[in-house]
């Protein structure tokens, strides 16, 4: 029996203390939300009524989809509003209430938070083998197996390319193939291929490029093919 006479005793007094701290004022705070840009209703912004010597809130209320909010019970004294809303910078205003009466605020803009980002760069990297209509491209300098070592190493890689010991190369098989540096003919070239490609450091190579089915302009009739070596520097063109 004390038990319940002490836990009623304890209910009574939470719900005292429940009320006491609930707004007891007549007065009644209106007023509007809206974007400071296009000037559209804020939806379900929150707006607070704040004791401005404890920053703590007193009463508040939610604004509607059209933006229009209403605070009721408000007591007599000083307070701060606060609106607030995700991507809006919070606005304050300081106002009086005289505890009962409508006071209309009119319309609570809320400015957009714009935040400019850091210069970004983007890079791109070129894939290793490209499979195009007309040719394949091996782009050696993606690759940092080769380096430091000569041309030949260089087409070692290049599918469907073959390179024996002595530097020959070969087309799927066929010896019957032209060489170009930079899509022309060069005089390094014109003596021996092998001794050619062992002169050309793999450093200096860009891509190669192999032509299984060249057109007119290689006049390549009775090859297998076209092996377009492109360098960084044009050095090698003499």
């Amino acid at each position: 029996m004390k038990k319940q006479v002490l836990l009623a005793l304890l209910f009574c007094l939470a719900t005292t203390a429940l009320f006491a701290q609930a707004p007891t004022g007549r007065a009644k705070i209106t007023g509007i939300v809206l974007d400071s840009a296009d000037r559209q209703p804020v939806a379900f912004a929150t707006v607070s009524l704040l004791d401005p010597q404890t920053n703590k809130p007193v009463s508040g209320a939610v604004a509607d989809e059209k933006g229009q909010f209403s605070i009721t019970k408000v007591p007599a004294g000083k307070f701060t509003l606060s609106v607030s809303f995700i991507g809006y910078r919070t606005s304050n205003r300081s106002l009086t209430s005289e505890g009962k009466g409508e006071l209309a605020l009119g319309t609570v803009f809320l400015n957009q938070m714009v935040k400019e980002l850091d210069e970004v760069t983007v890079e791109g990297q070129k894939e290793l083998i490209e499979e195009r209509v007309d040719r394949t491209i091996y782009n050696a300098e993606q690759d940092a197996t080769t380096r430091g070592g000569d041309a030949a190493d260089v087409l070692r890689r290049v599918p469907a390319l073959t390179v024996d010991l002595d530097g020959n190369v070969s087309l799927r098989g066929n010896q019957n193939i032209r060489v170009l540096i930079n899509n022309k003919p060069s005089t390094i070239l014109a003596t021996s291929v092998a001794d050619a490609l062992r002169q050309i450091p793999a450093d200096q190579i860009k891509s190669v490029e192999v032509i299984t089915s060249p057109s007119a302009r290689y006049d390549a009739e009775g090859s297998a093919g076209i092996i377009n070596i492109i360098t960084k520097k044009n050095t090698l063109q003499g």
